[in-house]
């Protein structure tokens, strides 16, 4: 008789599997915090908090971070050709866009994806909403998915929700040791950084011991975290955006959680996240009159608008 792994154990053999040259370090932590791990019940919003004692998230949440990160996967397809016009020509991010006259019907199918991770958020549960039918439904039998590009981007999410994971992990710890670096702003930014640092450090070891370089280790991790990073900003309360006593100004988590990635110039983690912030300015309604040279330093510059 086989035994169900408990809900706990799950966590953790996420986040061994996400940072595995750390798996000793975080079975360590997770021991010695002594905290649990709750599965709510889903309803009318997200779930994801954590206390002293215990992390707490709802499957939909679960959901909700595949959902919008399949979605978001396809900016790149939507938002690429343009952002290569502009850097190469000196044109403006929109000028650009309104030049690219094959974008439409893309964008369209983009953000019908978009609409139903939102639709996600305020649902009782994922059976409430139309699934996209081009998106797959969660599964953890990565094998059972039909085509590469579906495991790559299932990965992304993985990686995108182990850092959720780690962030969450942070909260325990500063509250049981009682030694946050302030309240609510300050810690949330502290534990952006921790759970960045702690899946970004010492990654030269996981990619020689398993035929990788460092360069594409580097670049999955990064892309992982910017993908949470959009996901964090569409968990956001609209009225929170801007940031309050409890969060920092989204621009402000979102430079926490990507930033200090040494990837070079040309590395596909910035027209990625490039795409995925032209995404986010497209959603608000918002001008993008930046001009630049490089996709990163379009991301610099869209982040200095978003915020």
């Amino acid at each position: 008789m086989t035994t169900k792994p408990s809900d706990q154990t799950i966590v953790l053999n996420l986040l061994r599997g996400a940072v595995p040259e750390k798996a000793a370090e975080l079975c360590r932590l997770w021991t010695d915090q002594q905290h649990s791990v709750e599965v709510t019940s889903s309803g009318a919003s997200l779930t994801l908090n954590a206390t002293s004692k215990r992390i707490k998230f709802d499957t939909k949440t679960v959901d909700f971070f595949w959902l919008l990160g399949f979605a978001a996967w396809r900016a790149i397809e939507v938002y690429a050709p343009a952002l290569v016009l502009a850097t190469s020509t000196g044109v403006s991010i929109d000028t650009a866009l309104k030049v690219d006259h094959g974008r439409g019907q893309f964008e369209f199918d983009f953000n019908q994806r978009i609409a139903a991770a939102h639709n996600l958020r305020s649902a009782g549960s994922t059976a409430d909403i139309q699934w996209p039918d081009d998106i797959p439904m969660p599964t953890a039998d990565r094998a059972s998915l039909d085509n590469a590009q579906a495991m790559a981007v299932s990965d992304l999410v993985g990686l995108a929700f182990a850092f959720a994971m780690l962030h969450e992990l942070k909260h325990v710890m500063f509250r049981a040791a009682g030694d946050a670096p302030g309240a609510g702003y300050a810690e949330e930014l502290a534990c952006d950084v921790w759970a960045r640092e702690t899946m970004t450090s010492n990654m030269e070891e996981y990619a020689d011991n398993h035929g990788y370089t460092y360069t594409q280790v580097a670049q999955k991790r990064a892309m992982g975290i910017a993908l949470a990073a959009i996901i964090v900003h569409a968990m956001t309360p609209t009225h929170e955006t801007w940031g309050s006593n409890d969060y920092p100004p989204i621009a402000e988590r979102i430079r926490a959680m990507i930033d200090g990635h040494n990837l070079s110039e040309g590395s596909p983690f910035w027209t990625f996240t490039a795409c995925l912030l032209i995404a986010i300015m497209r959603q608000e309604g918002r001008q993008i009159e930046l001009v630049a040279a490089s996709d990163k330093a379009v991301v610099e510059g869209l982040l200095d608008l978003i915020g």
